[in-house]
């Protein structure tokens, strides 16, 4: 009969039970970001052609943090940003 390790055995156990559930948690939060493949890199395109940086920009217009002028003027430069050549 082992006495030193009863307790032992439960202490590992709980800790591995709290091990995965951590896991598990974070690849379910990170799962929405850029799982299976997908890119935050300001130069990628969605299925759609539109960047990630125009999808930000856009979402910006929609909870009023810059207005119509600011942003046709941003999206301008980014897309014209993709188009420049360097001299």
């Amino acid at each position: 009969m082992m006495r030193g390790w009863g307790a032992g055995w439960w202490l590992v156990g709980a800790a591995l039970m709290v091990f995965c559930m951590v896991m598990m948690v974070r690849m379910m939060a990170g799962h929405g970001h850029s799982g299976h493949g997908g890119s935050d890199h300001p130069g990628t395109t969605d299925e759609q052609g539109a960047t990630n940086a125009e999808r930000t920009l856009a979402d910006r217009l929609a909870r009023g943090e810059i207005d119509t002028e600011e942003y046709t003027r941003i999206l301008e430069t980014l897309r014209g940003a993709g188009h420049s050549t360097h001299t």
